[in-house]
């Protein structure tokens, strides 16, 4: 399980490359509602998707680069099966934050050689280390579900992608 705390540090630190920056998040960001991460894939998602029980999830918060995640683990403890879902949105970021289309496409191009570009999620995505990344209406969705070598865990992370987008626009 110690797959999450490198996609998240890794997250992290590309999120603190843009802490102190001065950006315009427009007026789109002041009348956004904030979502939790939680809403796109809740604790029954994450029992369907992983295809066994999971603990309550962990929730923590990086207001500094304006993430929220979301953290499912399994309830059994010799499974290695976890989803891990961070958010970064306009009405969660801080003043002087970069927006979250320019920490997605920052993301984007560091990772250009090793990346699969995906059509039909959202405005763009696509799966690279850490798992699977997703920018919709200025929202920067990003999914680890562990080795992403492995095909069924690509396909996790396409169906969590998809499960994800869908309560996002009933949320909306």
């Amino acid at each position: 399980m110690q797959h999450y705390k490198h996609l998240f540090a890794f997250v992290l630190a590309c999120g603190l490359l843009f802490n102190g920056c001065k950006a315009d998040t427009g007026t789109k960001s002041q009348t956004a509602r904030l979502i939790e991460p939680c809403e796109l894939i809740t604790k029954t998602d994450a029992e369907t998707l992983l295809g066994e029980p999971v603990k309550e999830a962990e929730k923590s918060e990086k207001k500094a680069v304006g993430m929220q995640l979301c953290m499912y683990n399994p309830q059994h403890e010799d499974s290695w099966a976890f989803l891990q879902v961070t958010l970064t949105q306009p009405a969660f970021m801080p003043e002087n934050g970069l927006p979250p289309s320019e920490i997605f496409h920052t993301i984007k191009d560091a990772v250009s050689e090793n990346r699969t570009d995906l059509t039909g999620y959202g405005d763009e995505a696509f799966i690279a280390t850490g798992g699977l990344y997703i920018l919709i209406d200025e929202r920067y969705l990003s999914i680890g579900a562990g080795n992403i070598d492995r095909p069924q865990i690509q396909e996790r992370l396409k169906a969590a992608g998809k499960t994800a987008l869908n309560n996002l626009a009933k949320l909306q």
